[in-house]
Order: structure tokens, then C-alpha cells, then sequence
């Protein structure tokens, strides 16, 4: 009975190293998933309209009004 004990103490104990490292590795994958960027596919013709838009908002600038408008300020 006294084997049996001992057993059952040292399976707990593994069982709290185990936890503890399960934490570990949930934390580390959770800063994993924050940092990651989901990157979304666009056509040609969008990424031509967004380069066109660079270049006029380089040259313009964004008008306050027009950018106020623009997010509903």
C-alpha cells in the first residue's frame, strides 16, 4: 500500500510539472498569435488603385475635412 502511495505522489507531482509547463507554452503561444499579421490577398487592379492613391496622397496631401468625413469625426 505504502509503493502505492508513493506511486500516486510522484504521478501527482509530474502531473503539476506537466501544468505548469502547459501554461507556459499556452502563454507563448497566445504572444505568438497576437504578433501575427493575416495578410489578405488583393488583385492587380486593387494594388494599382492603392499605389495610385499613395502617390496622390504624397503629392496632396488629405484635405482635413475630406479625412474627417472620411472616419465619421
Amino acid at each position: 500500500m505504502s509503493g502505492d502511495t508513493e506511486l500516486l505522489k510522484a504521478i501527482y507531482d509530474e502531473l503539476k510539472i506537466i501544468r505548469e509547463e502547459l501554461k507556459k507554452l499556452s502563454s507563448k503561444i497566445e504572444l505568438l498569435e497576437a504578433g501575427m499579421i493575416q495578410e489578405e490577398e488583393i488583385s492587380e487592379e486593387e494594388a494599382k488603385e492603392l499605389d495610385r492613391l499613395v502617390e496622390e496622397t504624397k503629392k496632396n496631401g488629405i484635405p482635413w475635412e475630406k479625412l474627417k468625413a472620411e472616419l465619421g469625426l
